[in-house]
């Protein structure tokens, strides 16, 4: 299942102008940001914050680590990232951390 659901997510991503996936995922984790570089990666996550999802914000971009439970929300996790790389904005500037350190 979470294969399956990393592969969604993957397909989801790609298919979104604007946005890459930055390397191969490690099983059921990966990164993506904006090709437009870091500012605009900042203002999806702030759109996706606006959204209800939280995704861990990284030096390289955002991060999504799938479950199965995700197998559920991917079209609408597609669909809300979608939107919000459409109708970004600037960043808010919230900034990267890694396992919660500043």
């Amino acid at each position: 299942v979470v294969r399956d659901t990393t592969r969604r997510f993957l397909e989801g991503v790609g298919a979104i102008e604007g946005l890459q996936v930055t390397a191969p995922p490690d099983l059921s984790l990966f990164e993506f940001s904006a090709t437009a570089g870091p500012d605009d990666t900042g203002a999806v996550g702030d759109g996706m914050d606006d959204r209800g999802w939280h995704l861990d914000r990284q030096q390289g971009g955002l991060h999504l680590m799938v479950s199965p439970g995700h197998a559920d929300v991917v079209d609408r996790f597609v669909a809300d990232l979608a939107a919000a790389t459409a109708d970004r904005g600037e960043s808010r500037g919230v900034e990267a951390t890694y396992g919660g350190v500043t």
